[in-house]
């Protein structure tokens, strides 16, 4: 049987050949893949670049503030203070025009209590010394004095009042100790 010119002539379609065409063009080329490559590591060098100027920004940010924070840091302390060395002054005022000693040492005394009070709000703590047994790590000897009453290396006589913060020694105090009784 013969089949009509029209047909005879067409070409004939192979289903896999059409099917490979189509899978060869949707692949893309080496050129190409090398391209979305580069676009791709290009994207995320701009990505690790912009991340590392925002982390050294931040960092940058950080040391500022904190070095403000330390600039003022004492700023609260000082300013509970400050009412101690206004009562201070007015001691002092009132000493110039006072007839009695003792209305003095009064007010100094109140000052004294004032910055003492102070002290402990800010969790600074005097150290208690006198008659304690003798510690490097609180106290600093500045003589040894045979005694009687005293047992050796114990704290006869505070210089000057040592003081702690939290739970750090800011000023050891300043002390005499027993080297024991006298020898006869």
């Amino acid at each position: 049987m013969e089949q009509p010119e029209e047909i005879q002539n067409q070409p004939e379609e192979n289903p896999i050949e059409e099917a490979e065409k189509e899978t060869v063009d949707e692949t893309p080329t080496i050129e190409e893949q090398l391209q979305t490559a580069l676009a791709e590591r290009d994207e995320a060098q701009d990505r690790f670049l912009r991340s590392q100027a925002e982390l050294d920004n931040t960092r940058k940010r950080y040391q500022k503030e904190l070095a403000q924070t330390r600039q003022y840091a004492a700023a609260p302390f000082i300013q509970s203070l400050l009412p101690a060395l206004d009562n201070l002054k007015r001691a002092i005022d009132a000493a110039e025009s006072a007839d009695h000693v003792d209305e003095l040492k009064q007010g100094v005394e109140m000052v004294a209590k004032q910055i003492v009070d102070i002290f402990s709000q800010h969790d600074i703590k005097a150290i208690d010394a006198l008659g304690k047994p003798f510690d490097p790590n609180l106290h600093e000897a500045l003589q040894q004095l045979p005694s009687d009453e005293h047992p050796p290396m114990t704290v006869m006589q505070e210089l000057e009042q040592g003081f702690i913060l939290n739970d750090r020694v800011v000023r050891p105090t300043k002390v005499i100790v027993s080297s024991g009784p006298t020898e006869s």
